[in-house]
């Protein structure tokens, strides 16, 4: 189970780093002004990031265990 996890939170992050980027280059957003789009797009690339460096400290701190 625990593999499942990992691997579905690694999907997860490459969700949120495709949806900064379908933001970005979209036309269904063209009715958003283009700081707008930016602003999300930026908030979900940290998100995602942010999501990655836990996940890979998690990661680091259970192999040293």
């Amino acid at each position: 189970m625990q593999k499942f996890s990992k691997y579905f939170s690694y999907i997860v992050i490459l969700l949120y780093f495709f949806l900064g980027v379908f933001i970005l280059v979209s036309p269904r957003f063209q009715y958003l002004s283009g700081e707008i789009k930016v602003i999300f797009a930026v908030v979900l690339f940290l998100y995602g990031g942010f999501r990655l460096a836990r996940i890979w400290t998690k990661n680091r701190e259970n192999n040293e265990e």
